[in-house]
């Protein structure tokens, strides 16, 4: 098996750095797909978990492809063939899912996951969406990720969960560093020449100052997996794991410092609320102690971002007036002390989710599966939809009142679902589990999170085989137990029998 994973994976490398000068060569990004499809499908058919190991490294470095090779300065929805190597995996993942004979029943959490996935289907032929191929490409983004939940039921043991948890706090530390490098150094010139073609408003702070992406699609899609990526970490930390403590401790504050400088809020707020429930979780504490514990770590972090100068005077003291750094600090400090002001982007992300949730009683039905996401804007003319920042509302918007109930659902079986494991585990992979899901809270079915989106269902889908596997073994060992003889009538004339004290 390791020698047959060794050879597995140098073909890979060698394939991949093949393709790579190819493309170069072509300038275009249709070799490059032409030889990494056929392989990530010999691969999946061979050697699954081998595959599973392999896609956190692909999503992460794949808006660094596109922009680094030529016809990849377009991040957009933009039919580049690049971007269905990755559905292309999880695809046929589930297929070998479905080929393999060893099934297991459905839990709770499964069950609502197999409705979403229902609903998600039955939303591609809405025509409010704006077509069939608005809600063909739209399962892109809704369904095609939660495909990584049946994957890891089904191939995530302890080993690939491990195997999977290190490659991702590996390349959050690779990441961090290339954002640093990109927010104190210089942008390389194919990333400027990618801000430039897109033009991407998000990515302006003002004052010259433009937010780091890293190797990602978006600025986005780099701080929620920072954000992941610094639970993973801290979670490791709390009990060594192959390297000394004082090298968990340095990644994390790494991963940090990144995050915070990446200067987006809302990861800010959702890691220490993460943070504040595994370690209460940790503790075994009830969950509405937990749930109060993830909401105190909310608010020291905003207190302790108003102790070290939220007004914007600390930092400029400390690193003069117009630096990059100074900029950033005030940007971040200013948000995270005043989360609801007028320079706090919150508000207006709270009306979107609100609006998006009410619509989804003037259209019980919804727009459809593609109408909240990047498949809305290249396949349709006529839709009026759009995305929100969390997933209440792109449900209401995209499946009505079905996806209000149903996600709903979901988020009470997957929180539950994390919390159980991580309590009866007490050990780090039931706490990243826990972590992972909180880290991403609310993001679960953004798609456009290319490299966080099917992560999370992969994690949480082996969580959900873990827990399973934790209540048989419970269920066994309270059957295999002894128990008292019973209790039958004496005959008339048998003698009485003695009591055994």
């Amino acid at each position: 098996m390791s020698s047959r994973g060794g050879r597995s994976w140098l073909i890979v490398l060698v394939a991949t750095l093949g393709s790579l000068v190819l493309s170069l060569v072509a300038g275009t990004h249709i070799v490059f797909a032409l030889i990494a499809i056929p392989l990530v499908m010999a691969i999946a058919w061979s050697n699954p978990t081998l595959l599973i190991t392999i896609m956190p490294v692909w999503m992460v470095f794949l808006g660094f492809i596109r922009r680094f090779t030529p016809g990849g300065g377009n991040v957009a929805f933009s039919g580049d063939p690049v971007l269905i190597i990755g559905p292309v995996a999880l695809v046929v993942l589930m297929f070998v899912v479905f080929n393999d004979k060893d099934s297991q029943p459905l839990s709770p959490l499964a069950r609502v996951v197999l409705g979403f996935n229902v609903v998600a289907i039955l939303e591609v032929a809405n025509p409010k969406q704006g077509g069939l191929m608005a809600g063909i490409g739209g399962l892109l983004f809704v369904f095609v990720p939660t495909l990584g939940f049946w994957i890891g039921r089904r191939y995530g043991t302890p080993e690939v969960l491990w195997r999977v948890v290190w490659n991702v706090a590996i390349l959050s530390l690779v990441a961090s560093a290339y954002g640093l490098y990109q927010q104190f150094v210089q942008f390389p010139s194919w990333d400027i020449t990618w801000i430039e073609s897109k033009g991407y408003t998000a990515l302006n702070l003002g004052s010259g100052i433009i937010r780091a992406f890293s190797t990602f699609s978006s600025a986005q899609e780099y701080a929620v997996f920072l954000s992941v990526g610094l639970i993973v970490w801290s979670v490791l930390a709390a009990k060594s794991v192959r390297m000394p403590l004082p090298v968990h401790l340095a990644a994390m504050s790494v991963v940090a410092l990144a995050l915070f400088y990446e200067s987006q809020r809302t990861s800010i707020f959702i890691s220490a609320l993460a943070l504040g429930v595994i370690a209460a979780a940790r503790l075994r504490m009830r969950p509405i102690t937990v749930a109060l514990c993830g909401v105190i770590a909310v608010g020291l972090l905003v207190v302790f971002a108003g102790a070290i100068g939220g007004g914007g005077g600390g930092s400029a003291a400390l690193q003069g007036p117009d630096s990059t750094a100074s900029i950033l600090v005030d940007h971040q400090l200013s948000g995270i002390t005043d989360p609801t002001g007028a320079g706090s982007s919150l508000p207006g992300h709270i009306k979107a989710t609100r609006v998006g949730m009410f619509s989804a009683f003037k259209n019980p039905f919804g727009h459809g599966s593609g109408s909240t996401n990047l498949a809305s804007s290249r396949y349709s003319t006529s839709s009026a939809a759009s995305g929100t920042e969390f997933d209440p509302g792109n449900m209401g918007i995209a499946f009505g009142i079905f996806g209000l109930i149903i996600y709903a659902l979901m988020l009470w079986r997957m929180t539950a679902m994390g919390y159980r494991l991580a309590v009866l585990r007490r050990d780090p992979l039931g706490l990243v589990v826990l972590g992972v899901i909180m880290a991403t809270l609310l993001q679960w079915t953004n798609g456009n999170l290319y490299s966080v989106c099917w992560l999370l269902w992969f994690v949480v889908g082996a969580g959900d085989r873990l827990l399973t596997k934790q209540d048989e073994e419970a269920m066994v060992s309270t059957i295999s137990e002894p128990s008292a003889p019973p209790f039958t009538w004496r005959k008339p004339g048998e003698p009485r029998r003695a009591v055994r004290i």
